[in-house]
């Protein structure tokens, strides 16, 4: 597992080294530590990097026979703050089920209620992503993971509205994605409480040109429970 872990770890350093630590404009490393060329776990590749290590993981190891309680629920309440003007709050509800694929690799899907609110934006958006978790530890009583993940959100409203300093109006769909690292901690042999810290991206990726994709991102955690199924 711990070679797996490791094959993961130096294919992603690989990619990044390739890169010129360019970030979005306006972000800074501590913004958006994930968030720099090519990698940019904050945009689709959030979701096509995960993909493909899950695969590549797949092909060269083998099941676990011992495996046990490979599915579980969560229910978790998130709270994430814009760190770009308008300075978006994100409060969320996310309900999810996790599927243990290794003991160091499960994947997942995800449905999020969003709020936003801010001094331009008052609207409410339902999300459906798809995720990735790799655990570097993983022991009976907790367990330490990074997630990567993306999907689609839509919004009762246009988001992001225009503001003072942007006139750009965004869309009703969009796509979000969703990086950080977590934990879970038993309470009792099935139920576990989760808590952790995440980014969280949402635009559109210029699918009506750029002037239709203002962006936001913002940083926060999570804390909520996980119940495993027999």
């Amino acid at each position: 597992m711990k070679k797996t872990i490791l094959l993961t770890l130096v294919i992603m350093a690989i990619v990044s080294n390739q890169s010129q630590a360019q970030f979005s404009y306006g972000d800074k490393w501590y913004n958006n530590p994930l968030g720099f060329e090519p990698l940019k776990l904050h945009t689709s590749m959030g979701f096509i990097i995960p993909a493909a290590a899950v695969g590549t993981c797949l092909l060269i190891t083998k099941k676990n026979p011992s495996l046990k309680q490979k599915i579980s629920i969560y229910n978790e309440i998130g709270l994430s703050w814009g760190y770009k003007y308008p300075n978006t709050f994100l409060p969320q509800n996310n309900t999810g089920i996790n599927y243990q694929l290794r003991k160091f690799m499960s994947i997942g899907m995800e449905f999020d209620i969003v709020f936003a609110k801010d001094n331009f934006n008052s609207t409410t958006g339902f999300a459906l992503r798809p995720f990735a978790r790799f655990y570097p530890i993983n022991k009976e009583k907790w367990r330490l993971y990074f997630e990567s993940g993306g999907g689609l959100i839509y919004t009762l409203t246009e988001f992001p509205k225009p503001t003072d300093q942007d006139s750009r109006l965004g869309l009703k769909l969009n796509g979000i994605t969703k990086y950080g690292v977590g934990t879970d901690v038993n309470i009792s042999k099935s139920t576990a409480i989760m808590f952790g810290i995440r980014h969280i991206h949402i635009s559109n990726g210029n699918a009506k040109g750029e002037e239709r994709n203002p962006s936001h991102d913002s940083n926060g955690f999570f804390i909520g429970l996980s119940h495993s199924l027999k």
